[in-house]
């Protein structure tokens, strides 16, 4: 391969580097905020921690996914992208640690693990071998063990390519990502039906987990897309990311979400004709006051960026798409909220403490993230597949 040259290789510069003191002070006055709401009610805390923390962690789950798709695939186009996806993946490190104090609140958040709930529900009886306090902390054990390993393993692989240039180990993230994306899609699944949907342990549902995976790459190609905005914005890939790159990721962002929405109409169909008491409790609870957010989402989740991101115009406009990507996002976390919130609160409540553990969480997200960008190129200049990837044309005639 010959060598590239070009500005994008070099690491952040001063610009965006001193964005992490912003993102570290956001992270610190989070954690503030989390405090007070602590100790203002510790349950409505960890209702609010676990809406932010599954937000947060399914960007980083939708970057190793990424990650390891276009490697099984081999693709060539998202070389240049795939940094920046790496590193996002890699940000599982940093979910791990904000994952502890979720530990503490196993009791705030689960009704079946109390035990005076456990002597007279028969329904969690029936599921104590799946629902017990240590095989749940063993599980999250594996979760976070297997969601790390592969976020460092692939970040690590790559750039120790830039210096090598060795093709192999291309064909070598090729081949782990066939068994990465089993565990992927196992311990993603078992997170949600876990953490979220045994919340309310009387609910079940089969298409749960996707349910989650789908919006997961939702919210992942959004953020992507704003972080190839942002790059650029600063002065970084201009010449590495073109619109062809931002064509492509606005494609597959619009064909997930409505993967998202196909999922998402399924799962109320099957509930809503089969007229099941243990399956349609999930539906009463998120109607009355929370109405309005169950009407928002077929809108504001599907409808409306469905129109927006149809036209190739406006996956080609970075601005313009990064509008309808911030838009997205938002729509991802009230669709983890509305999740997550019903079960704790009879109407939609925002206070303190959601405040707090978005900037807790998203802060040091963001500081990891910028920290971990400033350590290596921000594109695998060792890649076999760079120079496709940067001159790089999925056919679309220029005006």
């Amino acid at each position: 391969m010959d060598k590239v040259e070009t500005p994008d290789t070099l690491q952040l510069n001063d610009r965006l580097a001193k964005s992490t003191s912003w993102f570290l002070g956001a992270g610190i006055l989070g954690v503030l905020l989390c405090g007070f709401g602590y100790y203002h009610n510790s349950q409505e805390f960890f209702a609010s921690y676990l809406t932010a923390f599954s937000f947060f962690l399914a960007i980083a789950l939708g970057g190793i996914f990424f990650v390891m798709v276009q490697h099984l695939v081999r693709a060539g186009w998202s070389t240049t992208v795939r940094r920046t996806a790496e590193n996002i993946g890699n940000n599982l490190i940093v979910m791990s640690v904000l994952f502890l104090p979720l530990l503490l609140g196993v009791h705030d958040l689960f009704e079946w693990s109390h035990e005076e709930v456990r002597a007279v529900d028969r329904l969690i009886q029936a599921k104590a071998g799946y629902l017990n306090e240590p095989f749940f902390y063993l599980r999250a054990l594996i979760y976070i063990v297997i969601w790390c390993g592969l976020g460092s393993w692939f970040l690590r692989t790559s750039r120790r390519q830039d210096e090598s240039k060795d093709p192999l180990l291309s064909i070598k993230m090729g081949r782990a990502s066939t068994f990465g994306l089993v565990l992927f899609a196992l311990t993603l699944t078992f997170y949600a039906l876990d953490w979220i949907m045994s919340i309310d342990a009387h609910w079940f549902s089969t298409m749960f987990g996707v349910y989650y995976f789908a919006g997961a790459v939702v919210a992942f190609y959004s953020f992507l897309i704003l972080m190839m905005t942002w790059l650029r914005s600063t002065g970084h890939a201009r010449t590495s990311i073109n619109m062809e790159h931002y064509h492509d990721a606005g494609k597959l962002l619009f064909g997930h979400n409505v993967f998202w929405t196909y999922i998402a109409f399924s799962q109320f169909m099957l509930i809503w004709y089969a007229n099941i008491p243990e399956e349609t409790l999930f539906f009463l609870h998120r109607g009355g006051d929370w109405k309005w957010v169950s009407m928002l989402l077929p809108w504001g989740h599907f409808a409306v960026p469905f129109v927006f991101l149809m036209s190739h115009n406006v996956k080609r406009k970075p601005w313009l798409v990064s509008i309808g990507c911030a838009w997205l996002l938002a729509m991802c976390y009230v669709d983890i909220y509305w999740l997550i919130q019903p079960n704790f609160h009879h109407h939609p409540h925002f206070g303190i403490a959601d405040v707090g553990s978005l900037l807790a969480v998203g802060g040091f997200f963001m500081f990891f993230l910028v920290h971990t960008m400033r350590q290596a190129p921000l594109i695998p200049v060792g890649d076999p597949r760079l120079k496709m990837s940067l001159s790089y044309n999925n056919g679309i005639p220029k005006k």
